[in-house]
């Protein structure tokens, strides 16, 4: 019964965080559950010391947004197209990957840990914070590496295609 009523008391409200990390309603509804599983499981770990319900519930929705965001992300998008459609599609998919594949070489010159933040942060959209936990780094040094990275990738870029 007390579950039902905090159900019912914070949906609007998570309803309206999660519609702004995705726009399909099925996938707002199961991240709004997911989220009130977490914070049902999680009920010993709230201290109120630390502040309000509201905000610690808030967190968890928006942590269960983000997760859904990276997975929702990485799943292929699939379409159909006409059989016109596809020739250019294809060709314009095949030098996708030939660009692809030159970017991942360019990364491949940079130093170990230069190479590892910036692919981190550039590709697969973690934050300092993130690859600071991951790889035992200061966030401080995981922002260096970064600019260090992409000042590095400018000059091989700028070597390899002549543009700056």
């Amino acid at each position: 019964m007390a579950q039902e009523k905090l159900y019912r008391s914070f949906f609007g409200l998570f309803f309206t965080i999660a519609k702004d990390y995705v726009s399909d309603q099925e996938l707002v509804i199961g991240i709004i559950n997911e989220a009130f599983l977490k914070i049902f499981m999680n009920l010993d770990a709230f201290d109120e010391k630390k502040g309000p319900f509201e905000a610690w519930s808030k967190r968890i929705v928006q942590n269960v947004c983000i997760d859904t965001y990276r997975k929702e992300k990485s799943k292929p998008f699939v379409d159909e197209i006409t059989d016109d459609e596809a020739q250019g599609y294809f060709s314009e998919q095949h030098h996708s990957k030939i660009f692809n594949e030159d970017i991942l070489l360019v990364f491949d010159k940079l130093p170990e840990t230069t190479q590892k933040v910036c692919k981190l942060f550039l590709i697969e959209g973690y934050s300092h914070k993130e690859i600071s936990q991951m790889m035992n780094i200061n966030e401080g040094t995981s922002r260096w590496h970064l600019m260090e990275g992409k000042k590095r990738l400018k000059d091989l870029l700028k070597d390899q295609y002549g543009t700056s």
